[in-house]
């Protein structure tokens, strides 16, 4: 067999290694990037999760401790000084019930406070947030300063409301209260059944 034979039945062979070395090639590299992508998608969503959850927590903790801090705010006991921590100052400047003066002629012992989250609305990357809640204050008792005043203690007005809130400088301020109902009609709460409860202890 001469060399130019030889030659000729080698190159076959070496053009279909070449293209079988190519296609593991291109498939390894598009396997590779097929990993990258899923693991940055992954991560994505790891990251924005972790971000809604703090988002929904630092809110729930600024409504709540809020909101009772106003309510204490107007029962007299607390200053409204105090509530500059949780509302932004345009806000508490145009807060009627925060200096409506309403318990003034009354010391206020103890009272009952609720607020009940109904629906919350933020998103990982906003800087605005809305919720929904239900606020209820309960069995007040107060006692007046003058011993001749004889009215009784006045009543909360129970409401449902949407705040709303603005992040400013990394943290959540209430931006705005705004009543949707006031009196609304309440459910009772479900009465739990206390004999479906699992426990540890040994049913004889």
């Amino acid at each position: 067999m001469s060399e130019a034979n030889i030659k000729s039945n080698s190159n076959p062979v070496s053009e279909t290694e070449e293209r079988n070395a190519l296609g593991v090639a291109r498939r390894s590299l598009w396997y590779v990037l097929r990993i990258m992508l899923v693991i940055t998608l992954v991560g994505a969503l790891c990251f924005f999760a972790l971000v809604e959850m703090m988002n929904v927590s630092n809110i729930y903790i600024i409504v709540t401790e809020g909101m009772e801090k106003r309510a204490d705010c107007v029962m007299g006991n607390t200053p409204s000084s105090d509530l500059q921590e949780y509302f932004i100052k345009e806000w508490l400047s145009r807060d009627e019930i925060v200096d409506s003066g309403k318990y003034d002629a009354f010391r206020v012992d103890s009272y009952d406070y609720r607020l009940t989250i109904e629906k919350m609305s933020v998103a990982p990357w906003s800087k605005d947030a809305s919720i929904r809640v239900l606020e209820q204050v309960l069995n007040i008792q107060a006692t007046p300063y003058n011993d001749s005043n004889k009215d009784p203690v006045p009543q909360w007005e129970d409401s449902r409301m949407e705040i709303r809130l603005e992040k400013i400088d990394g943290r959540w301020y209430i931006s705005m209260i705004s009543v949707l109902q006031k009196d609304p009609e309440i459910e009772p709460g479900a009465t739990p059944d206390y004999s479906q409860l699992e426990t540890d202890i040994p049913h004889y």
